[in-house]
């Protein structure tokens, strides 16, 4: 099989030409062909990239677990008292509230 044969070379009066019958063919060959070999270069990056993606963990599985600094504590007892209280203080805005709910607002366009 040709791969570039006459396509190539006539590309410029197949595409001035295209909706000519006698040129359907070539055109839907050039089409084809571009289909193919896009279809295999997207298949070549995919599967460099996940070959790639693949060594970097098999990599990091490898490496030792670095243990020398501990993370600081996710909460602190400060900021979780102040968490707790300003979440009772809106409650108790809520009841508030809610037993005495604000006047009505009237409709300025009456």
């Amino acid at each position: 099989m040709k791969f570039g044969g006459t396509v190539w070379k006539e590309l410029p009066e197949l595409i001035r030409s295209g909706y000519e019958p006698e040129h359907t063919r070539l055109l839907a060959n050039l089409y084809w062909r571009t289909i193919i070999i896009s279809a295999f270069v997207i298949l070549v990056i995919v599967f460099l990239y996940s070959t790639w993606v693949l060594l970097r963990v098999l990599n990091d599985i490898g490496s030792p677990v670095e243990t020398s600094t501990l993370p600081r504590p996710a909460l602190n007892r400060a900021e979780l008292t102040a968490t707790v209280r300003a979440f009772e203080e809106r409650k108790a805005q809520f009841e508030a509230l809610k037993a005495n709910p604000p006047a009505a607002i009237k409709d300025p366009s009456i």
